[in-house]
């Protein structure tokens, strides 16, 4: 998918599912007090949490950067809700 329309998606607030080396991992939201209001995690583990776009695309898999990831996956790897 392109990394345009991935963060077009997020600054819509949209929840992003994505599937990456047989693992699922998920973008989505809160709305509270916190300073950082976007979470990004594996299923099932600790978030880490982030303020915009940017940040999402700099976080790193193993070695790679979400970015490089995300404009190697089909269109089929993502989920939006």
């Amino acid at each position: 998918m392109k990394i345009e329309a991935i963060e077009e998606l997020i600054k819509a607030g949209r929840e992003i599912e994505f599937r990456y080396k047989g693992k699922r991992f998920s973008i989505t939201y809160y709305n509270d007090d916190r300073e950082k209001n976007i979470s990004v995690c594996a299923f099932y583990e600790k978030p880490i949490d982030v303020r915009n776009a940017n940040e999402v695309f700099e976080l790193k898999i193993g070695p790679n950067k979400l970015r490089d990831i995300f404009e190697c996956l089909p269109d089929d790897a993502f989920d939006v809700y």
